[in-house]
């Protein structure tokens, strides 16, 4: 009977011991720290702002004054034009630790650095060359020129202008409109367009596109069935649409991606940006110039020249176009649907449809039956308007030509580069940089390990089929329009050595973060980005 009493603790005994670890934590919890969150993953953009406006509607909804320790101030929505109640401290010092709610819509004052949250039901424009922890507005969120963001943004419609920073994350549940040389981590959106000039004062549509062309921009309305005039300069920038005939008495200058109805006529010069798609004909007295990856669907008449850069088009199948002028400049890759023309002889161009890549087994690219895509056992470059139906696999540098066209995805073990007006269905990938050309578009996602660089007028994804373009490091020029996430760099947190001061109140240095440690000084720049829009 002892020995199987004995035999019955020792199994007990085995059994629990394991256990008591377990069972003083229960009774005495020791690991309380939360689990920390990378603020640039980009599986949840937006989880922040969810998760902040979540909590900020129960607290308003319960009439609480705190909002996890932190004072909270409720506007109400007719105090959307009236002076904030700011307390002596926050006047004395120029800034903030409460978290601020207004029903409406918000004008952030001026002079205040937000070092809590700032959320609003409306429009907010915050203060331009100011500095803010996180702002979140329900319907349309505005960033003047040199706003720093630290943690994170998210409006319906988000306006972001020249020179900001975006430490953290930036999302928006309709569409995202950056201007130039603005650094960031990481932007989310259905439509993100790197417009250049934007107008931080005022939001987008719905679409995110820029103002169409105005009074504003010279454009006199014509009587109806008349062109519209300009008298003087006609410069479109980047991104800017209209509908309508322009005649023009000076040059004309049209930005990169921008989209334009009906014919353009200019007594000067006329150059059309990279990547912009034109629905007319053009005719002008002086030098006609098309970027590369540019799209004119009518005739180009010019007095001078006119130079047709790598990866253009003129015309559009079905619908015949004539080139005519004194001298004809042709790049690689053009499409002309139509005739060209220099002086009084007609130039051959080559019209026939895109060529196929060659397979086989003695070819630089051979069939992969089991894999079922193209295989390059070297480093490839496909020449200007080549053609490829599957996936292709390059196990060295991959070069795809100007006006060239993939229906499948492409892969790198080296750099990958598409050539001007190129277009590839699918995704791209490679551990060294990846270029796309002006006027490209790829239908997937591009990744890197290195770098990516998104030139002028090209696109990313489709409405309806967001993708991420992602890297250590991305350039992005004028004009590009990315349906998706841009995610640039491992992770988009803030440096802590950042000291907001303001006037008369450098002896009031506190800290920005919780712990009361580190201090904020906006004469010192935030660290680099990994991401940027150039100018």
């Amino acid at each position: 009977m002892k020995i199987t009493l004995l035999l019955v603790a020792l199994t007990l005994l085995v059994i629990v011991l394991p256990l008591l670890p377990a069972l003083q934590e229960w009774r005495r919890p020791s690991d309380v720290t939360p689990l920390p969150i990378d603020e640039a993953d980009a599986l949840e953009p937006d989880y922040m702002a969810r998760r902040f406006g979540a909590r900020l509607d129960d607290a308003i909804e319960r009439g609480l004054i705190e909002l996890g320790g932190v004072p909270l101030v409720h506007l109400p929505e007719t105090a959307a034009h009236a002076p904030w109640p700011l307390d002596e401290r926050e006047v004395r010092s120029g800034r903030s630790r409460r978290i601020w709610h207004s029903d409406g819509d918000c004008r952030l004052p001026e002079r205040l650095h937000g070092l809590a949250e700032i959320s609003c039901a409306g429009t907010m424009q915050a203060a331009a060359g100011h500095t803010y922890r996180a702002l979140r507005a329900h319907t349309a969120l505005l960033l003047p020129e040199r706003v720093r963001v630290l943690r994170w943004a998210h409006g319906g419609r988000v306006v972001v202008g020249d020179r900001a920073v975006l430490a953290g994350r930036t999302s928006a549940t309709q569409s995202l409109l950056l201007g130039r040389e603005v650094s960031f981590s990481l932007l989310h959106a259905p439509v993100i367009r790197f417009a250049g000039a934007v107008d931080a004062r005022q939001p987008a549509d719905r679409d995110g596109l820029p103002a169409a062309l105005g009074p504003g921009d010279g454009l006199r309305a014509g009587a109806p069935g008349q062109p519209a005039r300009v008298e003087g300069m006609l410069v479109a920038a980047a991104l800017r649409h209209w509908d309508g005939d322009i005649d023009c008495d000076g040059h004309v200058s049209i930005g990169e991606g921008c989209r334009g109805q009906g014919r353009l006529r200019a007594s000067g010069t006329i150059q059309i940006g990279a990547g912009a798609v034109l629905a007319g004909g053009l005719a002008a007295a002086g030098e006609i110039y098309l970027a590369a990856g540019a799209e004119v669907q009518g005739s180009l008449i010019s007095e001078s020249a006119i130079v047709l850069g790598a990866g253009s088009v003129v015309g559009r199948p079905g619908m015949h176009a004539t080139v005519r002028a004194p001298r004809v400049d042709i790049g690689k890759g053009v499409v002309v649907h139509g005739t060209v023309w220099a002086g009084s002889q007609r130039v051959g161009i080559d019209t026939s449809p895109p060529g196929p890549v060659v397979i086989g087994y003695d070819e630089p690219v051979r069939w992969d039956s089991i894999a079922r895509r193209g295989l390059a056992t070297g480093s490839l470059a496909l020449p200007p308007r080549s053609h490829h139906d599957g996936d292709l696999v390059c196990q060295g540098d991959l070069e795809i030509g100007a006006r060239s066209l993939v229906h499948g995805s492409l892969k790198a073990y080296g750099d990958l580069a598409l050539g001007a007006g190129a277009r590839v269905e699918g995704t791209l990938v490679a551990p060294g940089e990846i270029v796309l050309g002006a006027g490209s578009h790829v239908g997937g996602s591009v990744m890197s390990e290195t770098a990516v660089v998104l030139g002028p007028g090209c696109i990313v994804g489709a409405p309806g089929r967001p993708a991420t373009v992602c890297a250590p490091h991305v350039e992005v020029a004028l004009g590009v329009v990315v349906h998706g996430t841009v995610w640039a760099g491992r992770s988009g947190d803030a440096p802590a050595m950042l000291q907001v001061e303001t006037e008369g109140a450098a002896h009031e240095r506190t800290a920005l973060d919780d712990d009361g440690t580190d201090t904020l000084d906006e004469r010192t720049p935030l660290a680099p980005l990994p991401g940027r829009a150039s100018a």
